[in-house]
């Protein structure tokens, strides 16, 4: 019986070494990291439309100024704004905006300062905007139109209605470029220039309809949010 005991001990033995053999025998294989990186770019691509598309506000200021007619009359002076959009598309936004501007009006229209201080041009607008970027990732470029209302409000009346110059309500149509940064997945910068066609400008003397080259531009500088 001791005999058939080691005989048998030993038939394990030689079989589980064998088998054992057998398992380094097999070559080994690297854990397969593609599933990984398709996980962290999945990720990735999340935060990146997150970033990209919803809804977004900003709020800036900068400087605009009158062309043709209107430029000798009315010197640049302060801009400044607050939008709100909704980006349903990395390439693609709708903007409602209000921007308005004060002005003063050349000295060589004799106009001079009533003692109260203060613009005397003080310009508010509405605007509704179309937005298309050229691209989808931090930095992008895009361009930029739509249609506003513009109201103008006069100060030093007495002096200004002598010299020609009235309240008005007009409309315009903006265009322009503008260059967006996403810093991270939620603060953005903005910085846009858009030229905008006036429907007319009775505010001015004369009430003289505008010009092929009649218009006002602006230079925004912004800071907003994407969420």
């Amino acid at each position: 019986m001791k005999a058939l005991g080691r005989g048998a001990l030993c038939m394990v033995t030689l079989w589980g070494g064998a088998a054992l053999a057998q398992m380094d025998s097999r070559p080994y294989e690297e854990p397969d990291m593609r599933s990984a990186r398709t996980v962290e770019r999945r990720e990735e691509d999340r935060g990146k439309r997150r970033a990209d598309t919803g809804i977004y506000a900003q709020l800036g200021g900068g400087l605009e100024g009158y062309t043709g007619q209107l430029a000798p009359e009315v010197t640049p002076g302060f801009s400044y704004g607050a939008s709100l959009g909704y980006r349903p598309h990395p390439f693609f936004a709708v903007e409602l905006g209000y921007n308005g501007g004060l002005s003063d009006i050349d000295d060589r229209m004799g106009l001079v300062d009533d003692g109260g201080g203060g613009p005397d041009l003080v310009r508010n607008a509405g605007q509704a905007l179309v937005v298309g970027n050229f691209t989808d990732t931090r930095l992008q470029p895009y361009v930029l139109t739509g249609i506003g209302l513009d109201h103008y409000n006069i100060r030093n009346d007495a002096r200004a209605a002598a010299r020609g110059f009235a309240d008005d309500t007009s409309g315009y149509v903006p265009a322009g470029l503008g260059l967006r940064y996403q810093v991270g997945n939620l603060i953005t910068a903005d910085a846009r220039v858009n030229y905008n066609f006036l429907f007319d400008q009775d505010f001015a003397p004369g009430g003289r309809g505008p010009g092929a080259l009649d218009g006002r531009y602006a230079a925004v500088l912004s800071l907003g949010g994407t969420y």
